[in-house]
């Protein structure tokens, strides 16, 4: 969208600035040097050569030396050839034909950029005059230019893309070094004033290729140099001065345009090295010019380096050399492939593959560009301080508040490409264009608050807050500098999107959040900010942690703070939390046996925010973690009378939330047994709680973490469509969210023995051996194994018996479950790998149907080339379930057929690997206890004889103390045995 027009007024007033600016002249800019887009040169026409292309080579660069001749050198008016003084070679611009529409472009551009680096106000004009080859060896002693055409002030040298090394050219002036290295940059072009000693070093490898120009104004009584440029204030003054003025009409007027103005510097200068006084050259003067004139006038004057990314589509390159990337290529011979390389090492600027495999090197125009982003990097003031990062910058209002009157602002800028893609196949041809220049920012000083918002993101709000935030403390700056505040927290916290999430790294970005965040509020409850506060802690919602209750606590021991005025927010925020996180919070703000506190927030705590954590229970998906939590809200906070009113009829509505529930019971079982809670009378309202919570409980939905997230694994595994794939996504959060515990479920027993319940032990037994059949298979490895390791600690803990007969029937009904549901039986079958022959009769196809009609698995031959793609395309039309590929190992190449696994073969397959795990899973318990609690059962379920396939191994028991000397299933027939499914020793 186009950015609004500017009044007449101001653009008269912006463009006068322009001119005064641009009056400046540098005071030490001496030399320019600068890197040229390829696009904007074209090839050059040489008489009695021919059309010289780039980059040069070497028999081209053979000819144009026999058509040049040895380059003298002036010398007090008389001219001299001296290969000691200047060794290189020159072409007349009689010689060269330059006619083309890019040439006249380029050289038009070139004039304009000599005259702004090196501060020309007049209009200056580039003659071309030579075109000069220095080869191995040549070089050009340190001189200065002699006047060649009127008016000359200059030289304009322009470097043609040729490979060399050295050549570098050193200019001096006035005890300042410059050194322009072409060897590194191509093409290229640089400039200096005629009055400048300037040398080229001697070049070591390749051909030095240049053209040169003598560089004129109009006006030779006038013409510049690098002794007489000095800077000027006075029409700088008056300009910026209208500028103002024109602002203050225009807000007079309700205009309400934003006050700032753009100003492209010459140089560009990298985000850590960007001021007023490292500022070079034309850049120096004109910024200090203004900088001088900005400070008496109440106008900021910032800089920051400006970058625009461009994504568009290029041209393929490549065209008909894509057959390179033909599947059957990359089965060449060795041989054929070496002799590929050398011919594109012999012809660099060969197309294929060798040039496609490094990403398509050089720079590649566009033919549509898709997308186009401006940002100032980073934005600092005159002395460099960084005051923002990231502002996206509208390119419509670029162009419009830019003081030069340049068609492509962009045009001169340091470029660079990158993630050029090539062509895939599927996709074009695209890549991404960045362009880099250093900006200056003319501003007023009650307006660069403003601009330092414009087109802010989130982040670069939040990290802009503790600037202001320390100015809160300065009364002299607290009144502006807390409206700063409360607009920049609006804008960095108040968008629904807002959210630690999208940040690049999540934990430190969260940290950093809550780091600010805390700043903020201790500010704004010093000062009293209510509504400020009120509206931040809807914000930030769940990225507040304990340090805000912690703040608030602080605020509240003094008498002057209201805490009506946020209690609600707190309470607000609390809602949003699990009861889990809820106590943590409260702790912070009333800690718990702490009654030196405030009693008005221990008032709130008790009567209004565990009130409204005990409904959050009675409504909302609770864990176990909400069931120890909510019972150690209550004992903090209220009393057994509120425990039986209200805590009990909850926990009772909630029965089959088993991991709950089961939970809030045994926690405040250990708080009767601390002494918190009266005995007896506690433990008699945990009987009939836990009773009903027996008689809720569905042992086939009990998950744990871990048994959750294989069965959601196995899920996957199959492959299902995506919305069955997000409905088993939500269902196996909820299963993570109310995960249960092994050591939970031993704890009842172990109440129940301690408390004498053996009704509710035998009731919960009972259900478990009744419903052991409807245990999800994933569940047994997780939870139930568990748990009967955890049984027979708790047996032994409390001199229970392991041959009870309660414990031992419950033992033997898990375990037996496991291995039917989980492991389950042998499978039977016979491995079968023999598949159709395929219908071509050829010797090479004979051998091949022999191994498909064969039993065996895998098959290699070595065979040349040719015969290979016939073997692959036959298997292909054959519809052949074989894989089929080349193992580039010897000479010939090896063509391997793989028959792959049959659905008998992995089965059998899976099947051992459950067999072997239950197999270490037995073996992990005490096997004298394990007896013990199993009874006759023992021998049956350590061996899993039942398990194998008749007339297979069977497994007994040797020793007492552990089982040795067992064997796995015998290997699959077809299939060699890895290392993973060897026979554990036990």
């Amino acid at each position: 969208m186009a950015a609004p027009a500017l009044p007449d007024a101001t653009n008269q007033a912006k463009n006068d600035l322009r001119d005064a600016l641009e009056s400046v002249k540098a005071a030490g800019t001496f030399a320019a040097f600068t890197s040229i887009d390829p696009t904007n040169i074209a090839p050059i026409l040489v008489r009695n050569v021919g059309l010289v292309e780039f980059p040069l080579q070497d028999s081209m660069a053979d000819r144009l030396i026999e058509a040049a001749r040895q380059a003298p050198y002036g010398r007090g008016g008389e001219t001299f050839v001296d290969t000691s003084v200047r060794n290189t070679l020159e072409l007349d611009a009689a010689q060269l034909d330059l006619g083309h529409d890019v040439w006249r472009k380029r050289i038009d551009s070139a004039c304009k950029w000599v005259a702004r680096q090196l501060g020309i106000v007049a209009p200056v004009t580039a003659e071309l005059y030579k075109m000069l080859i220095y080869d191995k060896g040549a070089m050009f002693k340190a001189h200065t230019d002699t006047e060649k055409i009127p008016g000359m002030f200059g030289t304009l040298v322009i470097c043609l893309p040729s490979e060399h090394r050295g050549g570098d050219l050193v200019l001096k002036h006035r005890g300042v070094t410059k050194v322009f290295k072409t060897s590194e940059t191509q093409p290229c072009m640089f400039c200096w004033y005629s009055d400048v000693s300037h040398e080229v070093l001697p070049v070591t490898t390749g051909r030095r290729w240049v053209l040169t120009y003598n560089l004129a104004i109009s006006n030779p009584l006038h013409r510049p140099s690098a002794a007489l440029n000095a800077p000027r204030h006075s029409e700088v003054q008056k300009a910026l001065g209208a500028w103002l003025q024109s602002q203050s009409r225009d807000d007079a007027s309700g205009v309400g345009q934003p006050s700032h103005l753009y100003y492209l510097l010459d140089h560009a200068y990298t985000e850590a090295n960007i001021s007023l006084q490292k500022l070079k050259g034309v850049d120096l003067s004109r910024m200090q010019c203004l900088k001088d004139v900005c400070d008496g006038q109440g106008v900021s004057l910032l800089f920051g380096v400006l970058e625009k990314e461009e994504i568009g589509d290029c041209e393929d390159t490549y065209g008909s050399e894509r057959d390179y990337y033909d599947d059957t290529a990359e089965e060449e011979d060795e041989d054929e492939d070496q002799d590929q390389d050398q011919d594109q090492d012999d012809n660099p600027n060969r197309k294929g593959r060798n040039r496609r495999d490094d990403g398509g090197e050089g720079w590649h125009s566009f033919i549509e560009v898709i997308e186009t982003n401006v940002f100032i990097k980073k934005l600092v003031n005159a002395e460099g301080r960084a005051l923002q990062t990231d502002v996206a910058i509208d390119m419509a209002d670029l162009e419009q508040r830019l003081i030069q009157d340049y068609e492509n602002p962009f045009e001169t800028a340091e470029s660079e490409e990158t993630d050029y893609t090539g062509f895939t196949g599927n996709e074009g041809v695209s890549a991404t264009h960045w362009y880099r220049m250093t900006i200056a920012v003319i501003v007023p000083n009650e307006a660069v608050d403003f601009f330092l918002t414009k087109g802010i993101t989130q982040k670069a709000a939040q990290d802009l807050l503790p600037q202001y935030l320390m100015r809160c403390s300065d009364p002299a700056l607290a009144g502006s500098a807390m409206k700063m505040v409360h607009h920049l927290a609006q804008l960095a916290w108040s968008s629904e999107e807002f959210t630690t999430d999208s940040y690049p790294n999540y934990g430190r970005e969260r940290m950093i959040v809550e780091e600010i965040a805390m700043q903020f509020f201790e500010v704004v409850l010093v000062r009293r900010e209510y509504e400020l506060f009120r509206k931040a802690v809807g914000w930030l919602k769940t990225q507040l942690g304990t340090r805000l209750f912690t703040l608030v606590k602080s605020a509240a021991a003094e008498e002057s703070f209201d805490f009506d005025q946020v209690k609600n927010s707190l309470l607000q925020n609390l809602s949003i939390r699990s009861v889990t996180q809820r106590i943590e919070l409260l702790a912070a703000l009333v800690p718990f046996n702490d009654n030196t506190g405030d009693p008005q927030t221990r008032d709130w705590a008790a009567n209004e925010a565990v009130p409204s954590a005990l409904e959050a229970c009675g409504e909302a998906t609770v864990t176990a973690f909400d069931g120890t939590a909510i019972v150690t809200m209550v004992r903090a906070y209220r009393d057994v009378e509120f425990f039986k009113t209200r805590l009990v009829p909850m926990i009772e509505k909630r029965a089959a939330s088993t991991p709950f529930v089961l939970a809030a019971i045994l926690q405040f079982i250990r708080f009767a047994e601390m002494g918190i809670f009266e005995q007896p009378a506690g433990l008699e309202l945990c009987k009939p709680l836990l009773k009903s919570a027996i008689n809720a409980m569905d042992i086939a939905t009990l998950r744990t973490k871990e048994g959750a997230t294989a069965a959601f694994t196995n899920l996957k595994a199959q492959k299902l469509d995506y919305r069955h794939v997000q409905a088993f996504s939500r269902d196996h959060m909820r299963q993570i969210s109310q995960s249960f515990e092994p050591s939970a479920l031993a704890e009842c027993f172990s109440r129940c023995i301690q408390f004498d319940w053996d009704s509710l032990s035998t009731s919960l037994s009972v259900k478990i051996v009744a419903k052991v059949n409807d245990i999800p298979p994933t569940e047994f490895r997780h939870l139930w194994i568990p748990f009967i390791h955890e049984l027979i600690s708790t047996l032994n803990a409390n001199n229970v018996s392991l041959s009870s007969s309660r414990y031992q029937e419950m033992a033997c009904a898990i375990l037996e479950a496991y291995l039917d549901r989980h492991v389950g039986k042998e499978p039977s079958g016979e491995v079968n790998y023999r598949q159709s022959p395929v219908g071509c009769h050829c010797a090479d196809c004979s051998r091949l149907n022999l191994f498909l009609q064969s039993n065996e698995r895998i098959w290699r031959f070595p065979v040349g080339k040719s015969r290979r793609q016939h073997v692959h395309r036959m298997l292909d039309s054959a519809g052949s379930r074989c894989t089929h590929i080349t193992e580039h190992l010897g000479s010939p190449h090896t063509l391997v057929v793989d028959k792959g696994i049959d659905a008998v073969t992995k089965a059998k397959k899976e099947w051992t690997d459950r067999y072997a795990q239950a197999w270490d899973d037995i073996a992990k318990f005490d096997q004298e206890q394990l007896r013990m609690l199993l009874g006759g059962e023992f021998e049956k379920i350590t061996s899993m004889r039942h398990l194998r396939l008749p007339g297979a191994q069977v497994l007994g028991v040797a020793g007492s103390q552990q089982r040795v000397g067992v064997s796995m299933p015998p290997t699959v027939p077809g299939m060699k045995r890895r290392a993973e499914d060897q026979s554990p020793s036990l």
